[in-house]
């Protein structure tokens, strides 16, 4: 009975570490969104979050938004190079993409050039 319950309490104290150890594999490949098919142009982002916080005295409030950073654009012209990521920001982008004929391209801010590529290529 006492070997038992040992064996339980070792398995219980082991599957936990196990799980942790395990790495889940990053998305390593491009987002795409907005007109998927016979568009005219692509613009390509590198997704990343702006955090702004301010101070009152003895508190410090900060807020985390997402952003999107253009890289470069495709037959294309964006003027804005930094974009919040809002749901409102996003209802446009998906407006601009509907009227324009535009698809949108997301990686992650720290990129590969191999991850750049396949942005690239994906906008073909």
């Amino acid at each position: 009975m006492k070997s038992s319950i040992a064996v339980l309490f070792g398995l219980a104290l082991a599957i936990p570490t196990s799980l942790s150890a395990e790495k889940k594999p990053q998305n390593l490949d491009p987002i795409v969104w907005g007109t998927l098919s016979n568009n005219s142009g692509c613009v390509i982002f590198a997704e990343g979050k702006h955090t702004s916080g301010r101070f009152y005295g003895v508190a410090v409030t900060t807020k985390t938004v997402g952003k999107l950073t253009v890289v470069e654009t495709q037959n294309y012209t964006f003027d804005q190079k930094v974009t919040d990521e809002t749901q409102e920001n996003m209802n446009e982008l998906m407006r601009l993409a509907q009227k324009d004929h535009v698809k949108f391209v997301k990686i992650p801010e720290k990129y590969s050039p191999e991850l750049l590529e396949k942005a690239r290529a994906s906008c073909k």
